[in-house]
């Protein structure tokens, strides 16, 4: 049985591999957000305006000829927005590997029509397993005190965010600025895991009963801090 959501995760790859700008940019579903640790994101309201930001020049110049995504795994769902944790790789026409990377995306349903709205990067490079363990619990933590200050103190919010964070939802993409509410829910007691993490990032899953978040947390100026977020 097809999975739609996955199904729009898949037709991102073919639509790049095109290199057309409008064919890949029907993928998505808009406004669409890239989220990064290493910038700051542009929403794009429609797909005219995401076909004007892309472009696969510096991808050939690298020797770039196609991209492969990874097995994709569902880890959040709803009726009308899909968490998978997914990534790719990029190769040569020989099919020799460039650069692999792992991402986050967020698939929804708009309309009628499934699209990726929004990404999570994780950022490449390695950290030793005592730097890795260390940065899972402080991004974790960090997760954990946001998600309650929106259940029960949203004064202190602003000591887990950036300056401005962004959330995703259904057809929406906010900027949300930093000890603004972001009208979202919070959790007492969430159950954490991390998903995908890097030097600088770290996307972690954060559950309770029913209710799910995908949380997006980077390192920036010696302290982690939440730059995006999905609910279910």
């Amino acid at each position: 049985m097809s999975e739609p959501a996955l199904d729009a995760y898949w037709r991102f790859f073919e639509t790049f591999n095109t290199r057309d700008a409008h064919a890949f940019s029907s993928a998505m579903s808009y406004p669409h957000v890239r989220v990064s640790w290493a910038r700051e994101p542009v929403v794009l309201a429609d797909q005219e305006a995401h076909a004007l930001s892309v472009g696969w020049d510096a991808f050939v110049r690298s020797g770039w000829d196609h991209t492969v995504g990874n097995e994709p795994e569902v880890i959040g769902r709803s009726d009308r927005k899909v968490h998978i944790a997914g990534g790719w790789t990029r190769f040569t026409a020989s099919n020799e590997p460039i650069l692999s990377n792992r991402v986050s995306y967020i698939a929804t349903r708009v309309e009628g029509r499934w699209g990726i709205q929004s990404r999570f990067g994780t950022d490449p490079g390695n950290n030793s397993r005592d730097q890795t363990e260390r940065a899972h619990l402080e991004a974790r933590e960090c997760a954990t005190q946001f998600l309650r200050a929106l259940d029960k103190d949203m004064g202190s919010i602003s000591r887990y965010t950036a300056e401005e964070y962004f959330v995703i939802g259904v057809g929406e993409v906010r900027r949300v600025k930093r000890g603004d509410d972001p009208a979202v829910k919070g959790m007492r007691e969430p159950e954490l895991k991390v998903v995908q993490s890097g030097p600088s990032s770290v996307t972690i899953n954060a559950t309770e009963n029913d209710h799910a978040a995908l949380v997006y947390a980077v390192y920036r100026d010696d302290e982690w801090e939440v730059k995006a977020g999905s609910w279910l």
